[in-house]
């Protein structure tokens, strides 16, 4: 949650002060501005906490944006649990030994008994696990989906300081667009 204080609001209101409805489109400006940067940045900040490659990351991002009369404004991440062969896997490829599998970067891989890396046709290449002893009882495993890896706690802090950062840098900016007739 990223947060406009007191202050920064009592200096927009100073300066801004003989300019209709000035300081709502300062700040609209600048959150939106901030939500855009958290929103092209979010894959790297994912990318710091999981194995995971940047063409891997899909999903999508639904962008609430403020405007001058409502304020409020956030992202939302949503997309389906990606297959666990896309994050840190060894063996990689179909060969036949014990699989170990690695989400966070933190963690060391962990063995998967049970699994194996195999290609199986419609599925592609993917990390399964037999369920029953019975050939066709393989089940695909899958890692967390995008909204998840954007709800750990490490990733959201780290949005929150780049978008905090961001709307603090705008602020000024937005200021001297309006006073140079800008920005509406």
């Amino acid at each position: 949650m990223i947060e406009i204080t007191n202050e920064q609001i009592e200096r927009v209101n100073a300066i801004l002060s003989g300019i209709r409805n000035g300081s709502g489109r300062v700040f609209a400006n600048a959150i939106n501005r901030a939500l855009s940067t958290v929103q092209s940045k979010s894959g790297d900040t994912i990318r710091e906490v999981y194995n995971i490659k940047k063409s891997d990351i899909t999903g999508r991002q639904i962008v609430k944006r403020a405007s001058s009369s409502d304020l409020a404004g956030g992202i939302e991440f949503a997309g389906t649990v990606i297959p666990l062969i896309k994050f840190r896997v060894s063996p990689s490829e179909p060969k036949r030994k014990t699989v170990s599998a690695s989400v966070l970067k933190a963690e060391a891989g962990k063995r998967l008994a049970e699994a194996y890396v195999a290609d199986l046709g419609v599925y592609g290449v993917g990390v399964f696990e037999r369920m029953t002893r019975k050939r066709e009882s393989s089940m695909q495993l899958f890692g967390p989906s995008i909204a998840h890896m954007a709800e750990n706690t490490n990733v959201l802090e780290k949005m929150e300081i780049v978008a905090q950062e961001k709307l603090n840098e705008r602020i000024d900016h937005e200021i001297m667009r309006i006073l140079n007739g800008y920005g509406g």
